[in-house]
């Protein structure tokens, strides 16, 4: 997978990016999301939404999401993300590794 797969849809309602504060990256940080099947599209529905009108209950935005098919750019590149603690937000492209697998079930 390449950035050919690489698709752009900003959270224009998450108050990060409405904040509108500017970093010139120095680097990235990777998390995972640690919810199995959720894929990266998904994330879009769930964090386009503004913590200061009640609609979402965390202040939490990254720059992408990466899921084993396609790539989901959700805050411009030099938008600065709330994705760390710390000095990082100022600095880094926050990214989150998605789990394509669904929860384990067991057969019987």
């Amino acid at each position: 997978m390449g950035l050919s797969n690489l698709k752009s849809k900003f959270m224009t309602r998450n108050d990060c990016y409405t904040t509108g504060r500017k970093i010139t990256p120095k680097g990235i940080m990777v998390h995972s999301t640690a919810t199995p099947g959720v894929m990266a599209a998904d994330w879009f529905s769930r964090w386009n939404n503004s913590y200061k009108a009640g609609e979402i209950k965390r202040q939490v935005c990254v720059h992408a999401f990466l899921d084993d098919k396609e790539v989901w750019q959700y805050l411009p590149w030099n938008h600065r993300g709330w994705h760390s603690g710390g000095d990082a937000n100022n600095t880094h492209i926050g990214f989150e590794i998605v789990r394509p697998d669904r929860a384990m079930s067991t057969a019987v």
